[in-house]
């Protein structure tokens, strides 16, 4: 489960499928080997190894699709690998806009999902405003992810201990969420985690 603005939760329905769509087609990236080399902006995620990527990943995937799976503990390495996913998202929605023999399935996705948290003024899946997208994305986002602590870093290491730690207080941060770093998994680790996490993706876009 995930600690979210809405109390402990798993995702579910049309949410976790586009999710679960999003994660899979991630992974889709470091079986052809081009995980290290897919930058997406986010610092936390980005600057982390191949193994440590398929860890954070693993971590979120499960905490956020599995009932079974205590409340995780919030980081920046794993809050960072769900923006992530979300960013390659973005990506997708993009690479569909701008090839229209791609059809609009990833808008789809993420039009079930708004629809699923009653949104209003939902964009049509043949809209071609990017920028409507990526609003969407993170109104997605935001129902997992109620800040983006985890892009301040730096922010925390500029100020004084002093300072830091009363920022950290009003924020609600603990003292690791900046310093858990995600295990670096072998190559044989990894592969063994992303097959089991592309396992529970298909479970949840096209459950048995």
């Amino acid at each position: 489960m995930w600690r979210t603005q809405y109390g402990n939760r798993t995702l579910e329905g049309s949410e976790a499928i586009v999710f679960a769509e999003a994660l899979l087609s991630l992974l889709d990236w470091a079986v052809a080997e081009e995980l290290d080399f897919y930058d997406l902006g986010i610092e936390s995620f980005d600057n982390l190894t191949f193994g440590q990527r398929i860890s954070a990943l693993a971590i979120i995937g499960n905490g956020l699709l599995r009932k079974d799976i205590p409340t995780v503990r919030l980081t920046a390495v794993l809050e960072g690998a769900i923006a992530a996913v979300f960013e390659h998202l973005k990506n997708k929605i993009a690479l569909e806009i701008d090839t229209p023999d791609f059809g609009t399935s990833w808008r789809e996705l993420v039009v079930a999902a708004r629809k699923k948290m009653e949104a209003e003024d939902i964009p049509d899946p043949t809209c071609n405003d990017l920028d409507e997208w990526e609003t969407e994305v993170q109104e997605l986002s935001h129902a997992i992810l109620w800040d983006v602590d985890y892009k301040d870093a730096q922010l925390y290491i500029d100020f004084s201990p002093e300072k830091s730690e009363v920022l950290k207080d009003i924020s609600g941060i603990t003292d690791d969420y900046f310093l858990a770093i995600a295990d670096d998994l072998t190559d044989k680790e990894a592969k063994a985690r992303m097959k089991e996490l592309k396992n529970l993706c298909r479970s949840i876009i096209k459950p048995s």
